[in-house]
């Protein structure tokens, strides 16, 4: 959650700005802001940990809490489509295939108990929206990064099978960079996430990759940093610069909370500032 959110805040003022030329820039600076991103992760941690405490399903939880953390932050850039929806109390999903999806299902990866598990909650967090084939299929791929992450796995154990099952993964970002441009399309965004993963060295520098990157800045870093959190950690000087920017002292509650009973209790292969350790 934590690196979803850092990746967010990090990468919101490149977003629609000034492209970051290199890696070496700020990371923090005083435009930087929370966005949908980060609502929609701490909307979904809140709906997966009710879940699992009633034991009565994740579907009506999963839509409740969207709705009630994206109407408190209508403004936060959220897509037209997506906004209709959370302002209505009864609309379906829309079949979008954006990366709405894969932006916020980092909680799933946590909470599962098995891959399966992590794929199947991943699968209904999106589909209460975001229920286009595309969208599941970025969910499920970045929660199953997230799990297999978790699990100590390497990185190029979670290449193989993301490429077995999800994308080819076959341009490296040197290749990406000189044409891409702004795309909020799951299928030419997640997997170019995903990349910045694989080639970061640590999560700062798998964040950086995914702002220097361009395109939809904020989102690519969220999806990025979501998965180097579950392999790397996220080292707290970084969480606590990040940690201003979140001023809604129930969203720090909903953050605190899943910590505690998901997060911090499983985190095992990491060193105190956030390196990776043998398991």
């Amino acid at each position: 959650m934590k690196g979803a959110i850092i990746g967010d805040i990090a990468g919101s003022v490149y977003e629609f700005g000034a492209a970051a030329s290199s890696l070496d820039f700020p990371l923090f600076v005083r435009q930087d802001r929370f966005t949908d991103d980060t609502v929609t992760t701490v909307a979904v941690a809140a709906a997966l940990m009710e879940g699992k405490k009633s034991h009565c399903g994740y579907l009506e939880p999963l839509r409740r809490q969207l709705r009630y953390w994206c109407r408190k932050y209508p403004d936060a850039g959220f897509g037209g489509m997506f906004r209709r929806w959370f302002r209505s109390d009864r609309a379906p999903a829309y079949g979008s295939y954006g990366n709405g999806a894969a932006m916020r299902v980092s909680p799933a990866g946590w909470v599962a108990d098995s891959l399966a598990e992590a794929q199947e909650l991943a699968e209904l967090t999106a589909a209460v929206s975001h229920d286009h084939p595309q969208a599941v299929k970025g969910a499920v791929a970045v929660a199953s990064a997230i799990f297999l992450a978790r699990q100590g796995q390497s990185k190029a154990a979670i290449a193989d099978y993301l490429r077995q099952y999800f994308y080819p993964l076959d341009k490296r970002l040197a290749q990406i960079r000189p044409t891409y441009q702004f795309t909020c399309d799951t299928e030419h965004s997640v997997p170019e996430a995903i990349e910045c993963f694989l080639e970061g060295t640590d999560y700062e520098d798998t964040i950086r990759k995914a702002i220097w990157l361009n395109g939809d800045t904020d989102t690519q870093a969220a999806i990025a940093g979501s998965i180097a959190e579950a392999y790397y950690g996220v080292p707290d000087v970084l969480w606590q610069q990040a940690l201003p920017y979140v001023d809604d002292e129930a969203m720090k509650g909903v953050i605190c909370d899943f910590y505690q009973q998901y997060i911090d209790s499983r985190g095992k292969h990491f060193d105190f500032n956030g390196n990776r350790e043998e398991i």
